[in-house]
């Protein structure tokens, strides 16, 4: 996905049920104080909320826009953020309480060295947070299938041809392998996460022309509306429904 083209506008009015699990899945790791690294930090609410918690936080992400709202909104509390490729990651070895990654691996095609790096950068005892969608197995089609029938129909797949959509499958039992390659247990395992878009052509259309389909849209600028529109009545149509959102929390002993 283009760095500029998901604004933090955007960011917030679409994933406010995002933050809401990231903040969960933490919680469930034990909110304690001490160093965390926060990797895809978006537009910077859940930074600050861990920063307000008592944290000392390290956050990222890919794009400028992004990490100066979260500098704007954690001014004054123990943050610092820089813009960072989370495939190009660079962590403290050992040096973290706690490594959270919420809706960040889904938009990697390659996620072996930020698992590694992450694994790496948690201390004896800390934990790896991981959240991010199309956790489900290899075999299993899901609302993406969908998505790559309209964009290969001839309306648009010129117009569309150097605009692949990003979003990878990452399958669960594969991440948790990569995972233990580098000493990780398992404390929560991976667990889909209760999830449905809306079954509403319109309205999922405008939440993925905000969000997902970013790109796309602008690519095709005022005919984006009908595009989104037509992959969002294909998912409706196929019952595609679910993000297969997945959890899991991995521990350094």
């Amino acid at each position: 996905m283009d760095r500029q083209t998901w604004t933090p506008e955007h960011y917030r009015r679409s994933n406010s049920r995002q933050f809401r699990t990231a903040i969960e899945a933490l919680e469930l790791a034990g909110l304690h104080g001490g160093r965390l690294a926060d990797v895809g930090c978006g537009s910077g609410e859940i930074t600050r909320e861990l920063a307000a918690r008592g944290y000392a936080v390290t956050a990222s992400d890919f794009s400028p826009a992004m990490v100066e709202a979260t500098r704007e909104l954690c001014w004054g509390l123990p943050v610092t953020v820089e813009v960072r490729d989370a495939r190009k990651l660079e962590l403290e070895p050992g040096a973290f309480d706690i490594v959270h990654c919420s809706w960040v691996l889904h938009w990697l095609d390659d996620v072996d060295h930020a698992l590694r790096e992450m694994a790496r950068a948690v201390k004896p005892g800390g934990a790896l947070v991981l959240q991010w969608s199309r956790g489900n197995p290899r075999h299993m089609s899901d609302a993406v299938t969908m998505l790559d029938d309209v964009m290969r129909r001839p309306r648009w797949r010129d117009r569309l041809a150097d605009t692949p959509f990003a979003m990878q499958q990452h399958p669960a039992d594969e991440v948790v392998a990569r995972l233990a390659a580098e000493g990780l247990v398992l404390d929560v395992p991976p667990t889909e996460l209760d999830a449905q878009f809306v079954a509403d052509p319109v309205a999922l259309g405008q939440i993925m022309k905000a969000a997902g389909l970013a790109e796309q849209a602008l690519k095709l600028g005022d005919d984006a509306d009908d595009f989104v529109t037509e992959v969002a009545a294909e998912m409706i149509a196929a019952k595609q429904l679910n993000p297969h959102n997945t959890r899991l929390i991995a521990r350094r002993e």
